[in-house]
């Protein structure tokens, strides 16, 4: 719900693309930060990268052989006096004349008057001489100059994430400092009395915390730094003194549990007392329901459901967009691919579900199918899944051999 350009609170369950929309409208980009190459791998590119020179900057050689005019080889075999030789980071001086080729190792530069290259295991060596059995084409075996880039042309856009192929791309031309997205920084907090540490020995009553390492991979692979609040039982004070305290030192909070609608879901609560404003406090989604937006000034707090595979899908639709946003990424939503389900699908009609799948490729065309999973608690069965099928509201089942939309998870390998 919009008025007066700001959106205001909405109380009612909302459609998924409305909350998505209402998150990035009020998500802020962060500041942007000078680093030196070696430190900017991950990080979310913030300036336009332009070639300094032409790449290749020279007719370069494309592998071991001879330099020669094409024309001296249109009646091969041919013989052709060497006059010279030149290795890469050499450069030959004079021009190669009609009868005369010059022998050249891979990366060199093609010696003027030559306009093709011709492979060493393809030729004969008889003395001073080389016999080129066969015609070679202008422009054979070289790489020409510029045929990769352009000198002033841009190579890389803003708001990519830098790899390691970019990495290459800014040491070719000259970028010793690059411009980066300042690196992020949000507090992982989980909620719930029946919550211990990983290390411990759950008694009958309780389960180990999940939510809180799968966050901090989640934000890993976001380029985000996470920090640990610990685990917080359903206690309102601890609550909203770990928020104020991770408000204060981070960029923004990741809470999970406590967002439902029972007496000891106080999270919601929590953040109110803390001043910030809620902007939703449920999606149209499946799994993920409670899922609650709240702003404390321009840090951003993301109160997600309990149940962890809730906490990857909502993770996934809702806070990835953000950080991009705020990091400012060029796509900020996960692709979507159509792939041919392969079982029946049956569904609840009044929410979008994003369900647990196998994608996979045969043929040429993609293929889908759920994995068994008993639900949202199910994280065994959702660490079988490298992809999400989208199942639109209203649809009350899908057939064996419809198409359907797909996101496929950011670490999942289909076959």
């Amino acid at each position: 719900m919009k008025r007066g350009g700001g959106f205001d609170i909405v109380r009612s369950v909302i459609p998924v693309e409305e909350a998505q929309e209402i998150i990035l409208h009020n998500i802020a980009l962060s500041e942007e930060e000078s680093v030196p190459l070696a430190e900017a791998l991950g990080r979310v590119l913030r300036q336009p990268i332009r070639a300094d020179m032409d790449l290749p900057p020279f007719d370069r050689a494309m592998m071991d052989g001879y330099a020669v005019r094409a024309e001296d080889t249109a009646r091969a075999p041919v013989r052709l006096r060497v006059v010279g030789e030149v290795r890469a980071g050499m450069a030959f001086s004079g021009a190669v004349a009609a009868g005369e080729a010059v022998k050249i190792m891979t990366g060199a530069a093609v010696p003027a008057g030559a306009n093709a290259v011709e492979r060493i295991e393809r030729v004969a060596c008889e003395g001073e001489w080389v016999i080129l059995r066969e015609p070679v084409r202008v422009g054979e075996n070289i790489t020409p100059r510029g045929s990769q880039a352009r000198e002033g042309e841009v190579v890389l856009e803003r708001g990519i994430r830098i790899g390691p192929a970019e990495m290459a791309v800014l040491a070719s031309f000259g970028y010793a400092r690059v411009q980066v997205a300042r690196r992020l920084t949000f507090g992982v907090l989980s909620t719930g009395s029946e919550l211990v540490e990983v290390s411990a020995r759950p008694s009958l009553a309780q389960i180990r915390d999940s939510n809180g390492p799968t966050l901090h991979a989640c934000l890993a692979m976001a380029g985000v730094a996470a920090h640990a609040l610990g685990i917080a039982p359903d206690d309102l004070p601890l609550i909203e003194a770990s928020l104020r305290s991770a408000l204060e030192r981070f960029d923004g909070v990741i809470v999970t549990g406590g967002v439902s609608m029972g007496e000891a879901d106080v999270v919601k609560i929590a953040v109110r007392r803390i001043g910030a404003r809620i902007f939703f406090e449920r999606v149209r989604i499946h799994p993920g329901k409670p899922l609650c937006f709240a702003m404390l000034g321009q840090k951003p707090i993301f109160a997600l459901p309990g149940n962890p595979v809730s906490v990857v899908v909502t993770f996934l639709i809702f806070v990835l967009p953000a950080l991009r946003r705020m990091l400012g990424c060029r796509d900020e939503h996960l692709p979507r691919i159509e792939a041919t389900v392969t079982e029946p699908v049956r569904h609840a009609t009044d929410r979008r579900s994003y369900l647990p799948a196998f994608l996979w490729f045969a043929d040429g065309q993609a293929f889908v199918r759920r994995v068994p999973w008993e639900g949202s608690s199910d994280l065994v069965g959702f660490a079988r899944a490298n992809a999400l099928l989208i199942v639109p509201e209203g649809v009350a089942s899908v057939t064996e051999g419809e198409r359907v939309q797909v996101i496929l998870l950011p670490w999942g390998a289909p076959s």
